[in-house]
This record gives C-alpha cells, sequence and structure tokens, in this order.
C-alpha cells in the first residue's frame, strides 16, 4: 500500500527485528486520502462505464418506464451495477443488431413454445414490452405499474419466475400469449390486447362491442397492437370467404402489416398500401419468395399458398434469395 516501507517477516515472537530489516513507517494522512481519492475515483469510473454502455445501447419501446430503487417481490437480492456488467460481458455476441442475442432468442421462444410463424410477432411484441434495453431486462427499470423484466411481467402474477433472467421471462411471457391464444381462438389481435390490459378487459369489451370491440380499448393498448402488427385493416378479396385482417385469421394464417404508417387503396382481389420511403419492410405471412428486377427497382413477391400473394415494389436494401 502507498505510504508503507517494504519489510520482511521473522519468526512469530521474535522480540525485536532481525537484522536489516526495517519497521513498517507509520502514513502519512495525505499518503493515505490520496490513496483512498484514487480507489473511490476508480469505482466510480466504472460505474459510470457501465450506465453509459447501458443507455448507449437503449432502444425504443419500452412503455412508461421509470426508474425504481424497491427490490423485486421475491427472495431474490436486488441486481447491482456489477451484476448487469458481468451479465452484459456474458451475454456479448458481438452482433450490433442483436449485442446480446435477446431478438433471436425472442423469435425462436416464440416459434417454439406459441407456434410456427409466430417468432417474429413474438419479438415485435418484445420490442415493445422492454425495447430490449439491458436496464429493464435485468429489473434496473420498472414500468409505472410494476412490471418487469424483458417480457414486463407482473410479479404479483409471476412469482416463481426470474424476471431479471431474459430466457426464463421470455418463456413465461410466451406461455401466456399461448394461453390467450386459446381462450381466444387462435386471434392474434385479441390475444395481443389481453397481454397487455388483461384478458378479462378485453373478454368485457368483446361481449359490449361486438366487432367494434378494438376501438373500445384504451389508447395504450390500441397503439400497442398497431405497433406489433399494424392497425385494424382489412385485407380482402372477391370472396368473401378469403378476407383477411392484419394480426387476425386469414387463409394462409397470421398477416402481419408489412410497413408502417401506410396509405391504402382497394386494388381488386386485394388492397395497395403506400410506404413512406426509408420505411422498413417485413413478409405479410411466410412463403416461397421470388425477387425480379425492372424500372421500378426491386420487386419482391411471396406466394403465400392458398391463393394468396404479396408484391413489393421499389424494394431496397439486403434482400432474401429465391426460394
Amino acid at each position: 500500500m502507498d505510504g508503507l516501507t517494504p519489510i520482511s517477516t521473522g519468526p512469530s515472537g521474535a522480540g525485536a527485528p532481525a537484522e536489516g530489516v526495517r519497521r513498517a513507517q507509520p502514513v502519512a494522512p495525505a499518503s493515505f486520502a490520496a490513496a483512498l481519492e484514487r480507489q473511490i475515483s476508480s469505482t466510480r469510473s466504472e460505474i459510470e462505464g457501465v450506465r453509459a454502455e447501458i443507455a448507449s445501447l437503449r432502444e425504443g419501446g419500452a412503455r412508461g418506464l421509470a426508474l425504481s430503487s424497491r427490490p423485486s417481490v421475491d427472495t431474490q437480492r436486488p441486481m447491482s451495477i456489477a451484476d448487469v456488467a458481468a451479465r452484459l460481458k456474458s451475454a456479448a455476441t458481438g452482433d450490433g443488431a442483436d449485442p446480446y442475442g435477446w431478438r433471436q432468442m425472442a423469435r425462436s421462444t416464440g416459434e417454439q413454445v406459441i407456434g410456427a410463424g409466430y417468432g417474429t410477432i413474438f419479438e415485435r411484441q418484445i420490442q415493445q414490452e422492454s425495447g430490449f434495453a439491458p436496464d429493464v431486462v435485468f429489473g434496473l427499470r420498472k414500468s409505472s405499474a410494476g412490471a418487469e423484466g424483458i417480457a414486463q411481467l407482473m410479479p404479483q402474477y409471476y412469482p416463481n419466475v426470474d424476471r431479471t433472467d431474459p430466457r426464463s421471462s421470455l418463456l413465461a411471457g410466451a406461455r401466456s400469449m399461448d394461453h390467450y391464444l386459446g381462450a381466444w381462438g387462435g386471434e392474434v389481435r385479441k390475444a395481443l390486447a389481453s397481454y397487455n390490459a388483461g384478458l378479462g378487459k378485453v373478454q368485457q369489451l368483446v361481449a359490449a362491442h361486438g366487432e367494434r370491440w378494438e376501438s373500445a380499448l384504451p389508447l395504450e393498448t390500441r397503439q400497442y397492437l398497431s405497433a406489433i402488427v399494424g392497425d385494424m385493416r382489412p385485407v380482402f378479396t372477391k370472396s368473401p370467404n378469403k378476407a383477411g385482417v392484419f394480426g387476425g385469421h386469414g387463409p394462409v394464417g397470421v398477416l402481419t402489416m408489412p410497413v408502417d404508417r401506410t396509405g391504402s387503396s382497394p386494388a381488386g382481389d386485394g388492397i395497395d398500401l403506400f410506404a413512406r420511403e426509408g420505411s422498413p419492410v417485413r413478409a405479410t405471412a411466410d412463403g416461397t419468395v421470388r425477387v425480379t428486377h425492372g424500372d421500378e427497382g426491386a420487386t419482391l413477391t411471396i406466394d403465400h399458398g392458398n391463393g394468396w400473394s404479396s408484391t413489393m415494389r421499389g424494394v431496397e436494401g439486403e434482400l432474401p434469395a429465391d426460394g
């Protein structure tokens, strides 16, 4: 330690130091204070560094989250900054788009627990729940209602789930979605609304408003649905039995709004959507892909089967291969 003269130790009980051995000199107060300040500054620097990393990784989508100093309502001790730093280091994958693998974990959990085709929707749902922000994932921030973790679980309903563990939290969230889908006969929009607003609340609104149940939802829940599966816009054809709704049932399964913030107009057997330049594009449903190039740029056609297909024109960026 600073301020100490190095010494050699002799046999225990020696009455006097051996020849050539010097006694330790008293520590100068100024030297001790300087050493203590260096130690404190080092700890502060480490904590601030972790906080800065968390802030830089934080993404949008977390709903109404606020810092909370209250510990989790379970037997686990609250996580510290050091705990978060250790978990971030062990979870790092090096992927800039998915630095800790949580997006891929959400997709694979959705596919395995909820069912084939639900992975992308479940990932978008978790994006809306927590934004995949590390401080939310590890329980350093909770929602105003007290929801915790990557899937924003309420402690009183998930007392035996480690809500600060991404895998455990995602499994519990996916099982809840599977339960809600079962309760609604596979209707994705009603299941998502139940996850956000509560199953009982949605059941009451459906009973009271019928097909107009969605317009009676709280604003937060309507925005939640729109962010995950798009607005309640019908996809229609000349055949009444071939109508579908984004986020609901359709002849080819669950339909997802392919672009956000669109204009639309009827077009023969379907609907035309107009996206703003730079909008991200996603598949409406699974299918066989074919890419062609022309004056409008790349055109991507997906054959969804059962007579359904979607065509995206003017698509730029990385495109999937045919097949």
